[in-house]
């Protein structure tokens, strides 16, 4: 753990934007110094806290079963829509989908009947949204406010033992609001499920069983239950994973019963959005890691191309082009290098910093022959330097140069959800004007670094300090699956372009030029009103009809 935050490159800008909440060494001090009287589960939530109090996307730690093995929810899913008050301390939050039906057919004759999609979040335990969010932040995490935010919807939602500790309490009161007016409270219980596989493996190098708190139940699937028993496993077991996918697609009518179109690359997919009038492309990209459809391993080439043959075919006649980023996640740095030279030329790709020390000494200095350009900056940078100096990421060469493609005004929507790949895509698009950032939230999620796992990549660049987790054969399962901790750093943070020369992304994102959030009847009208990409369209094509950019 020492190694991981010696080689952590964002602590100075975490002690700038959030002070000494967001610094782990206390807590790592205090589990080392108590290390032979702390239980299992003391160990595993200690460094957990340690870890999500940096508020940082890239690093982290996730949890080895048999903890990380449940999950709970409450089955009630919300959304942030556009509203009256402050975006940060005020913002409006309704109810987006139907209750899980699993959930809502066992608490039928409670409360749960009464929500209705559309209902608005009015308190949370008798806080604010920002008040419940500022109160567990260090457990939530999120490196801007925006991100922040994203991330407490999603924890109101549901928590992952993996990732955050699970609940004490047996349910959190909400207080909502009916469309018509009338204020009621839900007691949302916390409904729990685990995962078999991950059980067996884990309970297997486990000699103190009985001290789980949570009872569990021995099916070949996952058991769903509440935390106190409440109700009986079996009757939501069945339509676990199925269940979540009909209420997505339940969420996704909200794309005005468009279709968006699968490619070759998993996560990328492409529509023309009202094409008889406004005529706007639309890339959306869930996910940078260019994951082949076909062999399920990254082809960043193959996804570059792709997005190409969109603009060259399909695509080529339509008056503006939008690539949605709202759950862009990160991935790979080529591919978000790439995109934003297919519509103007000449860009200078992204650029990095790490720490200098003897961690990094033997993640850098030796390096193989991939990370050469970290390998020249170790030897470029003076000596006494905090920071190696500024250096592409990869060579430019192996980056890649290509050539305009699309001259028509185009835009990227992100959220607090846009992370690493996807801000370097964004960045490029702002710093060298190629077109509008608009976004449901103020910015992007400012988690602007290069982060590495423990396995396999730290290990494989740094031997020396890096060593495999405790029991990572016997947490492994047959079919590959792992149930150990893992582990994470960001050891290269990012820097900006032209117009933000040298500025960090890590902790300040994106800004949106544009914030636009969905409208109430865009959720309520089932898919029939898109309200954002109205608007947009009809902004870009705005854009088109001032004078041409340079490419």
């Amino acid at each position: 753990m020492i190694q991981h935050v010696q080689a952590w490159v964002n602590f100075e800008s975490k002690m700038k934007h959030h002070g000494q909440e967001a610094n782990p060494y206390p807590a790592l001090e205090h589990i080392r110094n108590n290390i032979e009287t702390l239980t299992d589960k003391q160990l595993q939530l200690g460094l957990l806290d340690a870890f999500t109090r940096t508020r940082d996307a890239h690093t982290f730690m996730t949890l080895a079963g048999p903890y990380s093995c449940f999950y709970v929810t409450t089955g009630i899913f919300f959304q942030f829509i556009d509203g009256p008050g402050d975006m940060i301390k005020n913002p409006t939050i309704v109810v987006s989908k139907p209750v899980n039906r699993e959930i809502f057919d066992l608490l039928r004759n409670t409360a749960y009947s009464q929500i209705r999609v559309g209902d608005q979040l009015v308190s949370i335990n008798g806080l604010t949204f920002y008040q419940w969010k500022n109160k567990h932040r260090n457990v939530i995490g999120g490196s801007t406010e925006s991100h922040s935010q994203r991330l407490a919807l999603k924890y109101l939602t549901s928590r992952h033992g993996s990732h955050t500790p699970l609940p004490d309490e047996d349910s959190i009161k909400l207080k909502l609001k009916s469309r018509g007016g009338i204020i009621y409270e839900v007691d949302a219980l916390h409904m729990s499920k685990h995962r078999y596989s991950c059980w067996k493996y884990s309970i297997a190098v486990k000699s103190n069983s009985h001290a789980l708190s949570t009872t569990t139940v021995d099916d070949r699937t996952t058991s769903s239950q509440s935390t106190k028993s409440l109700v009986t496993p079996r009757h939501i077991r069945k339509r676990d994973q199925n269940s979540q996918y009909q209420d997505m697609g339940r969420l996704s009518k909200r794309d005005l019963w468009i279709t968006f179109y699968q490619t070759s690359i998993l996560g990328l997919s492409w529509t023309i959005w009202r094409p008889n009038d406004q005529n706007m492309g639309i890339i959306r990209l869930a996910s940078f890691s260019c994951t082949s459809r076909t062999t399920n391993t990254q082809n960043t080439l193959e996804a570059i191309l792709e997005v190409t043959r969109l603009l060259k075919t399909v695509l080529k006649n339509t008056n503006s082009i939008l690539i949605d980023v709202r759950e862009g996640g990160g991935g790979c740095p080529i591919f978000a290098n790439a995109i934003p030279q297919l519509f103007k030329s000449k860009l200078e790709p992204f650029q990095v910093k790490y720490l200098i020390n003897k961690v990094t000494s033997n993640m850098f200095a030796n390096s193989p022959e991939e990370l050469k350009s970290s390998r020249n900056a170790w030897s470029k940078t003076p000596a006494g330097s905090k920071y190696s100096v500024l250096h592409y990421i990869m060579d430019p060469k192996e980056l890649g140069t290509y050539n305009p493609i699309y001259d028509k005004p185009m835009g990227v929507f992100t959220s607090g959800n846009c992370v690493s790949a996807c801000e370097v895509m964004t960045e490029s698009v702002q710093s060298f004007g190629i077109g509008t950032v608009f976004g449901e939230d103020a910015t992007t999620a400012g988690a602007g670094a290069n982060g590495w796992d423990l396995d396999p990549h730290l290990i494989f660049y740094d031997p020396t300090d890096f060593k495999p987790m405790p029991f990572k054969k016997e947490l492994t399962s047959d079919t590959k699956e792992t149930f150990y901790n893992g582990m994470a750093v960001g050891h290269r943070a990012f820097v900006r372009n032209v117009n933000h020369k040298e500025h960090p992304i890590e902790d300040i994102g994106i800004v949106s030029d544009v914030v636009i959030r969905p409208r109430l009847e865009d959720i309520l009208s089932g898919g029939t009103i898109n309200s954002q990409y109205n608007y947009i369209a009809n902004y870009l094509i705005d854009a088109g009809n001032r004078p041409a950019k340079t490419v």
